[in-house]
């Protein structure tokens, strides 16, 4: 999406492709391995600096301060926030306990370790039912479950620990949920418009958000109160926990109440994602939009 959007009469863009086994750049039908010591590539006997980074990589090593802290070593700016940010963010359990000493409203949670022991009946006296059932540190939903009923929760537990090593417990807040993207604009931070996510499963899972599986209306059907409530709120956010870039913040609003679910630092960006599409409401193009991302971060 970026490479097919970018402005590309301010920008040279090179498509970098990070895996566990090599980074390489694609271009002109060739791979070229990343030098890992300096980040360059090597193009028609020429060493290519960069002079930044859009970080667009979901879960390790890019959204988790892993990438963040070696592009730091380096003196290469990044559209992301920082190490301590991104660490933070992406660790669910913190980020909440972190809010909630802020005056922000959270749901209960609760979080276990792996191999510490736990009964389902502490689950549920804890949180109780329904519940969801996540991995602490992951993204897109993968691992993430619905509670209905007791016996399910084990099996809940053991799916999120195929995906991380600590996984949180979240009480169900019944309501309307929302999310609402933040970027700056012109040095100054700017909620975009609200989106009411209406799943066609019980909750917005993998298929819900990647396949479909979801009704995402914008700008979202809030009282304006609450609407410029929840604005306010992602704003907040943003600068008080040293965001950059662009993030999306998640809600569950029921009644006049507001529950922060998640901080996504590293939000989907593909040509049907959220931010793209509340840009679009907001009146930018998805051109207008990159820009607008890298101007903030250099």
């Amino acid at each position: 999406m970026i490479m097919n959007n970018i402005d590309q009469s301010r920008f040279i863009p090179y498509k970098i492709i990070v895996t566990a086994d090599r980074w390489y750049a694609e271009h002109n039908g060739t791979e070229l391995e990343v030098g890992r010591n300096d980040f360059t590539i090597p193009v028609e006997g020429k060493k290519i600096k960069f002079d930044g980074v859009f970080m667009i990589i979901h879960g390790t090593p890019g959204e988790n301060g892993i990438m963040q802290g070696y592009f730091e070593l380096l003196g290469i700016p990044t559209t992301t926030g920082n190490t301590l940010n991104m660490s933070l963010t992406f660790n669910k359990k913190m980020t909440t306990r972190v809010l909630s000493t802020m005056g922000f409203t959270t749901a209960k949670s609760i979080e276990l370790k792996a191999f510490e022991p736990y009964s389902a009946s502490f689950v549920t006296q804890s949180v109780g039912l329904p519940c969801f059932v996540k991995p602490n540190c992951g993204g897109s939903s993968i691992g993430t479950s619905r509670v209905n009923k007791l016996e399910e929760i084990h099996l809940a537990i053991e799916k999120a620990f195929r995906e991380d090593t600590h996984v949180i417990i979240e009480e169900f807040v019944s309501g309307v949920e929302v999310t609402c993207g933040v970027i700056k604009l012109k040095d100054e931070v700017t909620a975009l418009p609200i989106t009411e996510i209406v799943s066609e499963k019980e909750f917005f899972d993998y298929e819900a958000k990647y396949q479909g599986k979801s009704e995402e209306i914008t700008p979202a059907r809030l009282d304006e109160t609450i609407y410029k409530r929840v604005q306010q709120f992602s704003t907040d956010i943003y600068r008080r926990l040293d965001c950059r870039g662009m993030i999306r913040v998640d809600y569950i609003v029921r009644g006049e109440d507001v529950y922060v679910i998640e901080v996504n630092t590293t939000p989907g960006f593909s040509e049907a994602s959220i931010i793209p599409q509340q840009a679009g409401v907001h009146g930018l193009s998805k051109t207008q939009l990159i820009s607008a991302v890298i101007d903030s971060c250099f």
